[in-house]
């Protein structure tokens, strides 16, 4: 496998957590949820969660992307209605423990204060924000949550010039999800994430289910099933096909098979390297052509017609889908679109 490879394969792992990320923690609902059992009692009762809107704006630097995902959650304190609190979470969704994330939590925060500062929206004194840092990786977290512990300081008497604050640290590994007893969603999450590489998760998607069902809608059981088994299905786990119907027939009598074929690859047995290379082949492609139909969906503001989201889906081909993709930005209209995929589909 050559570099190019590597890193394109690179980036479709940081595309498939970045997504899953997304899909939960993207929803004021989950973040509130979130929040509600992590922050400490004397802040939460400070902040009103019944005003809260997620924001995609990242500062992450390109050195940190690799390594992270984020996002920006905005509220207020409760009685103070023009007075914004910022919390940012900042997700590591690598194996390994980052070596500073108290500097880029750092310098988000100043960047954020700069931003509302060009837009004229600071008071005489900055807005506080409260830095979150979701870690799942299989080694519980060793680092210290201050930023003067990356620090050089040979003397105390030094610490009062430098800067300093703290974090919050959510360690997957050592996290009781238990603890989030006000959200389905969150709880579930922490499932996932906690025990993806080890084999109880086979037991887990039993709970995983039954805790979707009973406190969801059917509907919304069923959306988020769909999100947390496309995680597992793109993931380097033990979890094969047969394990995901069953967990699913159990509380979801004649659904499980039917759900798994949408999925965005066939899981794999345990032990079949090919099987695997595939899967994560497969993975590629989906999402391939997933930001393909975004970038569509944004282009035209209406979902892709039938006939177009079928043709996309039938496509395998990494490269073309990389044309479409380019096309779907320069194209005027969805039908000169339709026209580019019948000429490329011709030439390849």
């Amino acid at each position: 496998m050559n570099t190019e490879d590597i890193n394109e394969d690179k980036q479709a792992i940081k595309r498939i957590h970045d997504k899953f990320f997304w899909d939960i923690y993207g929803r004021p609902s989950n973040v509130t949820g979130f929040l509600n059992n992590f922050l400490p009692s004397n802040i939460l009762e400070q902040i009103d969660l019944d005003y809260l809107s997620v924001d995609k704006k990242s500062y992450l630097s390109e050195e940190y992307k690799e390594h992270f995902s984020d996002l920006v959650v905005k509220t207020r304190f409760k009685g103070k209605t023009k007075e914004d609190v910022f919390v940012y979470f900042l997700l590591e969704h690598k194996s390994s423990i980052p070596v500073r994330p108290a500097f880029q939590l750092l310098r988000y925060m100043v960047e954020q204060w700069y931003e509302l500062e060009k837009q004229g929206a600071l008071g005489s004194k900055l807005p506080p924000i409260f830095p979150i840092l979701m870690y799942h990786g299989e080694k519980g977290w060793t680092q210290g949550v201050h930023f003067q512990d990356i620090v050089n300081i040979p003397h105390d008497d030094m610490k009062a010039y430098i800067p300093d604050f703290q974090y919050f640290l959510s360690d997957a590994s050592t996290e009781d999800e238990d603890r989030y007893n006000t959200s389905a969603v969150i709880k579930c999450w922490f499932l996932v994430v906690k025990y993806v590489k080890d084999p109880a998760m086979r037991e887990k998607l039993f709970e995983l289910v039954k805790l979707l069902h009973d406190f969801l809608d059917q509907d919304t059981a069923f959306e988020y099933i769909d999100i947390f088994f496309k995680y597992l299905a793109n993931t380097n786990n033990n979890i094969t096909k047969a394990d995901a119907v069953k967990a699913i027939e159990t509380t979801f009598p004649g659904r499980g098979a039917d759900m798994a074929k949408g999925w965005a690859q066939e899981y794999v047995d345990e032990g079949m390297e090919k099987g695997m290379e595939k899967g994560r082949n497969e993975g590629m492609l989906y999402e391939a052509r997933e930001m393909l139909l975004e970038a569509l969906d944004t282009k035209f503001h209406s979902k892709v017609p039938a006939d177009v989201h079928a043709m996309i889906q039938a496509l395998s081909n990494r490269i073309l889908l990389k044309k479409l993709l380019r096309s779907a930005i320069q194209s005027e209209s969805i039908n000169g679109f339709k026209k580019t995929i019948d000429e490329l589909t011709k030439e390849s």
